[in-house]
């Protein structure tokens, strides 16, 4: 008797607390902006003005235009000016420096993994970001997982977004990033 009033008892706990599940916490950002960065891949005509270039293609493609089908096999490197504002033409805060590979042959994604290095009179310092971009989602994440300088040791999440494109030869990211651990 003793034994069943113990365990309807524990019963009872149990489908209390599980039918009220607690708060999960909300996390803040600590520091948070906007940036854009600005991307002119060379194609073989534009060496002037191109801040990025396809390195590693499939094997017989070119390395001034991306290869076909969803451009697989692609690595770009990269070192683009970064804006406050989305105007290429604005001055610079930054680059933006690093690569990213074309990795799925039935969509539309890359793999990133690029640093802002920031000079400015707001920002001295880097934020480093690395993740999958899978391009044709209108907002997605990747994670911020380090920095140095007014960055030191911060981590967060940036959500980008493709403001524009000109075809296979220029694009530009909105870039918002939050940081939720800031030293």
């Amino acid at each position: 008797m003793r034994a069943s009033c113990i365990l309807l008892c524990f019963f009872m706990f149990l489908a209390v607390s599980s039918a009220y599940p607690g708060k999960k916490k909300q996390y803040k950002p600590c520091k948070e902006f906007v940036l854009y960065f600005h991307d002119i891949l060379y194609n073989g005509k534009n060496a002037a003005n191109a801040t990025s270039a396809i390195v590693a293609a499939p094997e017989g493609a070119n390395l001034t235009i991306l290869a076909g089908q969803n451009h697989f096999g692609n690595i770009i490197v990269f070192d683009d000016p970064i804006t406050l504002d989305n105007n290429l033409h604005s001055p610079p805060v930054g680059r933006a420096q690093g690569m990213y590979i074309y990795d799925t042959k039935n969509t539309f994604t890359s793999w990133l993994s690029f640093t802002f290095a920031l000079n400015s009179t707001q920002h001295q310092g880097t934020i480093s970001f690395i993740g999958a971009d899978p391009i044709l989602v209108k907002s997605r994440d990747i994670s911020v997982v380090g920095g140095t300088g007014d960055f030191f040791m911060h981590r967060g999440i940036a959500t980008i977004g493709t403001d524009a494109f000109e075809g296979d030869v220029y694009f530009r990211l909105h870039v918002d990033i939050k940081f939720y651990e800031c030293w």
